[in-house]
């Protein structure tokens, strides 16, 4: 754990280097789990997050809404935005970059792209959604439709990207993380599932399912979880009209948590994951393996030679998790190593969770974030 505990320890406390404590957030109108592990951190970090003129999916928890930004720019440490739809850019014409502005590219990366960079998405989406002029539209806290703003002359001091590739070499890396929704869904239930995997759509998930059907079938002594999980969501009540009458514009439907999904990772001994779809596209970053870090088991993974979390690497929070790309032979061997010892079963558990609850949840990222704004301006 070289790298995650160099950062741990010259990111502590970092937010005292931030003497007003106050962020102004311009937004996607789309969930966006990179930037709201972000907000969550900031916010327990004790900055305030002003919003402009309503909330937004990905702060609603604890933004304050805001509707001058004369002078703005005297009161907060730094401007935040991040992309997919909806983002206002218009207001950066409201602002005189004072204050650093910083960009989050959550996104997934462009089929047929390999650069991917968060200029051409931005690009891609100003053709696919509408451009849209009415401000009562854009002033809605629950959108129609999609729409987008024209960039104009924004320019980011500084960009996080979640998909970074190699190539990608002038963004710094920023994980999903874990927030803290996923261990409230941690129900501590006795280890039933020797091994799971939760199937779903793309190429890199198609070949896994065929491996593990293949496990299961040689293997009748292990109990295998090998299926889509749907249903029985864990429903936010705060949010439950932002739910119920987005029409899968915004994504709200994002802050449900499938209980029944959620209670299969907590009842596994290991988790597998593969990327999802291509070798460049959607990315390797992605919701799941923190889920399934935060309910307490195992999570053995492969991730593109080209994709780079170098700066934050995910492997370090346990030397068994990672297996080299598409190799199978390897993967099993970890299997057998892990459920032939039970004492080694139960180390490996513990260190997964406790170093990723260390390193990878929204305050430990959130530091890291600021560490590198600090650094870099």
């Amino acid at each position: 754990m070289n790298i995650l505990e160099n950062i741990y320890n010259k990111s502590l406390n970092i937010e005292s280097n931030f003497k007003k404590k106050r962020v102004l957030f311009i937004p996607s109108e789309s969930y966006d789990a990179a930037t709201l592990c972000i907000i969550e951190g900031l916010h327990k970090l004790g900055f305030e997050i002003l919003t402009y003129v309503k909330n937004n999916i990905n702060s609603w928890f604890c933004n304050k809404i805001i509707y001058d930004l004369n002078n703005i720019e005297d009161s907060i440490d730094f401007v935040l935005s991040n992309l997919h739809w909806g983002t206002k850019w218009s207001l950066y014409n409201k602002l005189y970059n004072k204050v650093p502005y910083i960009l989050i590219d959550g996104d997934d990366r462009l089929h047929n792209d390999n650069i991917s960079d968060w200029k051409n998405k931005y690009n891609n989406y100003i053709k696919i959604y509408k451009l849209e002029k009415s401000e009562k539209i854009k002033n809605k806290e629950l959108s129609p439709y999609r729409w987008m703003e024209e960039i104009g002359n924004y320019k980011p001091d500084i960009v996080f990207m979640s998909q970074k590739y190699i190539c990608n070499n002038n963004y710094f890396f920023l994980p999903f993380g874990i927030i803290d929704y996923y261990y409230k869904m941690n129900k501590n239930f006795k280890k039933i599932y020797d091994i799971t995997f939760i199937s779903g759509p793309g190429v890199y998930r198609d070949k896994m399912e065929k491996f593990i059907n293949h496990l299961k079938i040689h293997n009748p002594h292990l109990n295998i979880f090998n299926q889509k999980i749907y249903g029985n969501d864990f429903k936010n009540t705060d949010i439950e009209n932002f739910i119920k009458n987005d029409d899968n514009v915004h994504s709200w439907h994002r802050w449900n948590m499938s209980e029944n999904y959620f209670d299969i990772l907590n009842q596994s001994k290991i988790v597998i994951y593969p990327p999802v779809n291509n070798y460049n596209n959607p990315g390797w970053e992605s919701k799941r393996p923190y889920e399934i870090l935060a309910q307490n088991t195992i999570l053995l993974y492969f991730k593109q030679k080209d994709f780079d979390n170098s700066q934050y690497p995910l492997n370090e929070i346990c030397d068994i998790c990672e297996f080299s790309e598409e190799n199978y032979e390897e993967l099993v061997k970890k299997i057998e190593t892990l459920l032939n010892n039970s004492d080694l079963l139960k180390i490996k558990t513990e260190e997964c969770y406790n170093n990723s609850k260390k390193y990878f949840t929204s305050i430990p990222i959130t530091r890291y974030f600021l560490y590198n704004i600090n650094n870099k301006i």
